[in-house]
C-alpha cells in the first residue's frame, strides 16, 4: 500500500522530533529538506464551491419538479383513472415521486459535502506555507551550526523548535484535506449506488416499470431507501444478463415481470436473474414465491435474512437475525467462517435463501417452520465448512478454517453468484486499515457483502460487513445478530465492541472485486 502525503509527513514528523544535537543534526537537516519538499495540498476551494452552487440548483428544479406531480396525481389522476388504472397510476405516480425525492436528498447531501471540503480546504490551505517559512528559517538556523559547541547550544534549540513547528504545521494541513476528501468522497459514493433505475439499461423494461421495480423495498419498517430489494451491483448485473439471453427466455422473464403480484416479486426475480440462474430456475423459483408475491412480508422473511428496522443509530446495539424463532446462527460450532459464507450468500442469492428458509417446499409445515430451517441451517454450514477445509485439518482435528480458506470459500459460494472475485487483504496498520475501508464501504454500498476476520492472542473469528451508513458499517456476527459499529471502531482494532469475547483487532479482509 503507498504512503500518502499526510503519511510522509507524519514519519517526517516522528524524524525530526527523535534527531538533535551532534548525532542527530545531520538527520534533522535531511529531514527538512525532505519536509520542505512536499507539495500542499492540490484542488481550490472556490472550484469545489462551483460544483456545489451547480447541484444545490438540479436540487431546486427536482423539488419544482415534485410539487408539479403531487399537483397532477392529488387533483386531477383520481377523477379519471378508476380500478386497475388508478393501482397502475399509483404505483407509477409513488414511483416517480420517490425517485425525484432521491435525487433531490442526493443532490442536498452533495451540494453539503462540497461545501464542507471547500471550508476544511480554505482552513488548511494557509497552514502549508506557514509551516514552510517556518521549516526554511529551521534550514537556515541549521546551516549556523559547524562548531562542536553549537550542536547543543541555543541555535540548535531555535532550530529544533521551528522544525517541529513547521512540519506540525503541514501535518495538520494534509491532515485536514485528507480526512475532509475521504469523507466527501465517502459520501459522493455512496450516493452514486443509491441510483438503481438508471443501472437498468436492458430495452425489456420499461422506463416507468425499472422506477417501480428499483423502488420495491424488502421491509416496510425503518427506511424505505436502506431495505430496496435489488442493490446497485444487483440492478447492474440482472440488466446485462437480461440483454445476453435467447430471445424466447427473455420473453418469457418479460411475462414473468408482467404477471407478478407486486413490484416486490418483480425485484426478486432480478434480483434471481441477476445471481445467475437460468430462466428455467427462475420460472421454478416464481411459481414457488408467486402465491405470496403481494405479500411483502412473508417475502421478506423467506428471501431477505437481514432488513434494516432501526438503522445506525444505536451504535454497538445487538440487533437478532431470526427466520421463524430461530437464530441465523454457528451455533456452538467452530463454522464462523463458513455461516458468515452462508449469510453473505444468502443477501445476494434468493433461491438460496428460500431454500434455506423453505427446503423449496413454501407452506408446507412440515419444512417451511423455524425448527426445520435451523436443521437445513446447520447442514448447509458443515457442508460449506468440510467442504473448504483440507485433510490434514481432519486428520489432526483442527477446528475452523484458515483466512485462505475463508477466502476461497467465498469465492466458491458468493462471488459466483456476483460476477466478482474474493482478493484477500492483510492491513498491517490503522493506515493500511482505512485504506481498505475505503474500498470495503464502495462495494458494501453496490450490495456485495465483504467477509473479515478478527483476531487476539487467543484467537480468531470471522464475520461480514452487510450494510454502510455514513461512518457506520453495519456487522453480521455468526454468532446470530447484528451490529452497528463506527469507521474508527474497524481502523483503531475495536471490534470487540461486536460483542463479549469477539477479537478487537482486524487481520484480513475478504474484498470483492471485477
Amino acid at each position: 500500500m503507498g504512503d500518502t502525503s499526510l503519511e510522509r509527513l507524519e514519519a517526517l514528523e516522528k524524524k525530526i522530533k527523535s534527531e538533535y544535537g551532534f548525532w542527530g543534526v545531520s538527520g534533522l537537516r535531511q529531514a527538512v529538506q525532505e519536509a520542505l519538499g512536499e507539495p500542499p495540498p492540490k484542488g481550490r476551494p472556490d472550484d469545489v464551491r462551483i460544483h456545489a452552487t451547480m447541484l444545490r440548483e438540479r436540487s431546486q428544479t427536482g423539488d419544482e419538479a415534485r410539487s408539479s406531480l403531487r399537483e397532477h396525481v392529488n387533483d386531477r389522476l383520481p377523477d379519471v383513472w378508476t380500478g386497475t388504472a388508478a393501482m397502475s397510476a399509483g404505483l407509477a405516480a409513488t414511483a416517480i415521486d420517490d425517485q425525484i425525492r432521491r435525487i433531490v436528498e442526493a443532490f442536498d447531501e452533495a451540494d453539503a459535502a462540497l461545501h464542507k471540503l471547500a471550508d476544511a480546504m480554505d482552513s488548511a490551505h494557509p497552514l502549508h506555507p506557514a509551516g514552510h517559512a517556518r521549516l526554511e528559517y529551521a534550514a537556515h538556523l541549521l546551516t549556523k551550526i559547524d562548531d562542536l559547541f553549537e550542536y547543543d547550544g541555543t541555535v540548535m534549540q531555535e532550530a529544533h523548535h521551528e522544525a517541529m513547528a513547521g512540519i506540525a504545521l503541514l501535518v495538520r494541513c494534509a491532515r485536514t484535506v485528507e480526512e475532509a476528501s475521504r469523507e466527501a468522497s465517502r459520501t459522493l459514493n455512496e450516493l452514486a449506488n443509491r441510483a438503481r433505475a438508471g443501472r437498468i439499461t436492458s430495452g425489456a423494461i420499461t422506463d416507468l416499470d425499472k422506477l417501480v421495480i428499483t423502488g420495491a423495498a424488502a421491509s416496510s419498517l425503518g427506511a424505505h431507501d436502506a431495505n430496496l430489494i435489488l442493490t446497485a451491483d444487483a440492478a447492474s448485473r440482472a440488466s446485462a444478463s437480461l440483454d445476453r439471453l435467447a430471445a424466447g427466455d427473455r420473453q418469457h422473464f418479460t411475462w414473468m415481470l408482467g404477471q407478478s403480484q407486486s413490484p416486490q416479486e418483480q425485484a426478486y426475480l432480478l434480483q434471481a436473474l441477476a445471481a445467475g440462474y437460468s430462466v428455467k430456475d427462475l420460472d421454478a423459483f416464481d411459481h414457488k414465491i408467486h402465491a405470496h408475491g403481494g405479500d411483502q412480508l412473508w417475502l421478506q422473511q423467506h428471501l431477505t435474512p437481514i432488513t434494516e428496522a432501526t438503522g445506525p443509530d444505536q451504535l454497538h446495539g445487538q440487533r437478532p437475525v431470526e427466520f421463524g424463532g430461530r437464530s441465523w446462527t454457528q451455533g456452538s460450532d467452530p463454522t464462523c467462517v463458513a455461516m458468515s459464507t452462508v449469510m453473505a450468500r444468502a443477501k445476494v442469492d434468493p433461491l438460496y435463501a428460500l431454500q434455506l428458509t423453505t427446503g423449496g417446499y413454501p407452506d408446507d409445515p412440515s419444512y417451511d417452520n423455524g425448527d426445520a430451517f435451523a436443521h437445513r441451517l446447520h447442514d448447509e454450514q458443515h457442508n460449506v465448512y468440510d467442504g473448504g477445509r483440507n485433510w490434514l485439518q481432519d486428520l489432526f482435528g483442527t477446528d475452523g478454517m484458515t483466512e485462505g480458506q475463508a477466502r476461497d470459500v467465498a469465492n466458491q459460494e458468493v462471488a459466483s453468484h456476483t460476477g466478482t472475485s474474493y482478493h484477500e487483504v492483510s492491513p498491517h496498520s490503522a493506515a493500511d486499515r482505512r485504506e481498505v475501508l475505503v474500498e470495503v464501504e464502495k462495494t458494501v454500498d453496490q450490495g456485495l457483502p465483504v467477509t473479515f476476520s478478527v483476531r487476539d492472542g487467543h484467537g480468531g473469528h470471522e464475520m461480514a460487513i452487510i450494510g454502510h451508513r455514513g461512518g457506520m458499517l453495519e456487522v453480521y456476527n455468526p454468532w446470530g445478530y447484528t451490529v452497528w459499529v463506527s469507521e474508527d471502531d474497524f481502523v483503531n482494532n475495536h471490534m470487540g465492541v461486536v460483542g463479549d469475547g469477539v477479537p478487537a483487532a482486524v487481520h484480513a479482509v475478504n474484498v470483492p472485486r471485477r
